[in-house]
């Protein structure tokens, strides 16, 4: 009996010209284990919206039999994430569901532990690395217990071990009587299927079980490949060295990052990292390229100067594109390295062509409409186009299909052999092996290194300190106010913290009204003592407190000068000055005064409210607060629901501002930036690509709420 039956489906993207799916017809048994393959652009995750509802067909029908539940974990992890906590974020769909809290709850534990997150469930979800971020969505996905579950290259950022319990997980979920839909390149998934539906240029090539498609020997090259050749390593991977770290550190908290990290890299040599999801490989290859600030330790070059230091193509590559063209994109770097005329357009034409994503296809393609792997090529291109000597990649070959993943990796041998350092991360065994060196990192300390260690010292090349990168302060700086803003659980050390959450939101609305409301010297005096012991009993520094009230000083006096003009002089009052308009009498004066305290006994009570009471306290104190409107059938989830997503959209927009950033001083956008205004001038680019993410971050935010059974 078929749970979704398919007929004659069409559907076009607004914006395209071409058809993104044309005719397509196929039926899904219940209980069934279906692969959807094919690559990168042809339409499958196109397919998977539509089935979800979050698309609507141009023609055709979709019938999917009632009371099955489809759940779907989307290409892009992040987007899915509703909550700033992870524990939370997993529970958001069993409570939309209505199910008690004792049932939420276990839930919760339950699918924490089967994607091997139980140990984080407190954490923030703005700190965790882009693996652990895909086992956080599928969690809240298994939370619901959808008897569909579509999954969009769910497993393609996963270490070995995290992919192996996933997979486990899956083939569990398919034994329980659910219908899987696999989204895959792959073919150790492949092989787990029970039908496969094969899409090319979003039309079916075949709809058939798996035996049939596995015994066609052409089906199976052409859409998982052929596993790379092994490398038959040598001491070929040493030579002149371009890349020195010594003692290198730099932690996100006490226990995440890399501690004391010791190596070479060598001119022609190709370089894999491996490790687990948040080892610390992203971490390291981040400070390579100065994005990020060592606590201890140097990095050094052959040239340590900014136009030869190490770039970087990052891990998410959605966010490593700004430009709304592809071709302006991959243009943005070169052009920043002095190219112009005919020189950058052979040079674009050149870096997209060798990065599997041809000019004359893609060059006026919307960076936005682009698929997942689509998308990770065109960064690759645009860190192409700097020519550097030293080049890195983050997980190249992510959500890549198989034509693509051995284009790239053609592509990082052959840059090696032009005598060019190449370090990549990746999961993959195969890609692994086909390094000339293999560099293994568990817990942010290297733990093994295939290049033998040099038994008698020989002379090298003398190498030269690289400073970080200009950008590199205003990103940490950045960094810090997103992790400030989704914090992880922390034990309660100050008598506030240890009120109920909902004393905690009575106490501070309370302050802060009298500071806003008082008008008389002396009651907006005692709001400011108010405000400060407030502070002290909510652990917030006094110091702090008053350096940010130095700050807002200058503006607060500023505005004091228009309070001179506009408020009314008491009759009879000395004037200590006049001139036309402005006026200063003791009235005056006293005004200007109230309110300056008043605004310092206000942000006091900001400052100690935003320490003491988390985004988790919020949320429950508001819950017990509200509870009389929610018994009057008010809407109480939707307001607080809001209030969630802000917490959670601030934290994802700094996040994007700093994706945004490393990718400007990657490609060397804030290259050479001195002085205040230059910096301004700088960063003004970034907001027309900020405002774009963050629409797309809406959306899909939008779409990840509705699969969540939100209503």
């Amino acid at each position: 009996m078929s749970v979704i039956t398919v007929k004659n489906l069409n559907f076009k993207y607004p914006q395209s010209n071409k058809a993104a799916l044309f005719d397509v017809s196929f039926g899904i048994e219940k209980g069934s284990y279906v692969a959807i393959v094919g690559y990168n652009g042809c339409g499958k995750s196109t397919l998977a919206r539509l089935l979800c509802g979050l698309e609507q067909p141009d023609s055709g029908t979709i019938e999917i039999e009632e009371d099955n539940r489809i759940g779907i974990v989307f290409q892009s992890p992040k987007d899915q994430l509703v909550s700033g906590v992870v524990s939370r974020d997993t529970a958001f769909g069993p409570q939309n569901l209505g199910l008690p809290p004792s049932e939420v709850e276990l839930r919760v534990i339950e699918s924490l532990n089967i994607v091997d997150m139980l140990d984080r469930a407190d954490s923030s979800s703005s700190a965790l690395s882009l693996g652990q971020t895909q086992k956080i969505a599928l969690s809240g996905v298994i939370a619901l217990r959808p008897e569909i579950l579509i999954l969009d290259e769910s497993v393609s950022m996963l270490d070995p071990q995290s992919r192996a319990e996933i997979l486990d997980f899956i083939r569990y979920w398919h034994k329980c009587g659910n219908t899987i839909i696999q989204i895959t390149h792959d073919l150790e998934t492949l092989e787990d299927a029970d039908t496969v539906l094969g899409i090319e240029e979003g039309r079916v090539f075949f709809y058939g079980t798996q035996r049939a498609f596995m015994e066609n020997k052409e089906n199976v090259r052409r859409i998982c490949g052929e596993p790379l050749k092994k490398n038959k390593r040598s001491d070929a991977a040493r030579g002149e060295i371009s890349l020195s770290l010594k003692n290198l550190t730099y932690t996100h908290d006490e226990v995440h990052g890399i501690f004391d990290v010791n190596l070479d890299f060598y001119k022609g040599s190709l370089n894999a990292l491996t490790g687990a999801s948040g080892a610390g490989k992203s971490t390291l290859m981040e400070l390579c390229a100065g994005l990020l600030i060592p606590q201890s330790g140097k990095i050094s070059l052959t040239d340590a100067d900014e136009k030869n230091r190490p770039v970087l193509a990052q891990q998410n590559a959605q966010a490593a594109l700004f430009e709304p063209f592809a071709a302006d994109d991959v243009a943005f770097g070169a052009r920043n390295r002095g190219f112009s005329g005919s020189e950058l357009v052979e040079t674009v034409k050149r870096c997209m062509n060798e990065a599997a994503i041809p000019f004359e296809q893609f060059a006026e393609r919307r960076t936005f409409e682009l698929s997942g792997g689509e998308q990770r090529r065109l960064a690759i291109a645009g860190i192409l186009a700097l020519n550097a000597e030293i080049i890195m990649f983050d997980e190249p070959t992510a959500g890549l299909d198989s034509r693509s993943k051995e284009e790239v990796m053609k592509l990082l041998r052959r840059l090696a052999s032009e005598g060019k350092t190449v370090i990549f991360s990746t999961h993959k065994r195969d890609e692994a092996d086909f390094a000339d060196r293999e560099i293994a990192i568990k817990d942010g300390r290297v733990v093994s290194d295939t290049l033998e260690p040099i038994v008698e010292p020989v002379e090298t090349t003398v190498v030269n300190e690289l400073s970080p990168s200009a950008s590199a302060g205003l990103i940490a700086g950045l960094k810090k106010l997103s992790l400030g803003l989704s914090r992880s659980r922390r034990r309660k050390t100050s008598p506030v913290e240890k009120l109920p959450p909902a004393l905690r939101i009575l106490l501070f609305t309370i302050l802060f009204v009298f500071s806003l409301a008082v008008r008389p010297l002396w009651l907006c005096a005692v709001a400011l003592l108010a405000g400060v012991l407030y502070c002290v009993f909510c652990g917030f520094s006094l110091r702090r407190l008053f350096i940010a009230s130095l700050k807002i000083l200058p503006f607060l006096l500023f505005f004091s000068i228009f309070q001179m003009i506009f408020h009314p002089e008491v009759q009879g009052e000395v004037h200590f000055t006049e001139w036309k308009w402005f006026m200063v009498t003791p009235s005056k004066l006293l005004f200007c005064l109230a309110a300056i305290i008043r605004t310092d006994a206000s942000l006091a009570c900001i400052s100690g409210f935003f320490v003491s009471t988390p985004e988790w306290d919020l949320m429950d104190g508001l819950n017990i607060l509200l509870t009389p409107l929610r018994l009057c059938r008010v809407p109480v989830r939707y307001f607080i629901l809001v209030i969630e997503i802000i917490f959670r959209f601030i934290p994802l927009l700094v996040e994007e501002a700093v994706s945004i950033l490393k990718t400007q001083a990657i490609r060397g956008g804030l290259a050479n930036v001195k002085g205040k205004l230059a910096k301004i001038r700088a960063v003004v680019p970034l907001i027309v690509p900020l405002i774009i993410q963050s629409i797309k971050r809406s959306e899909a935010l939008a779409d990840a709420i509705t699969m969540r059974c939100f209503k």
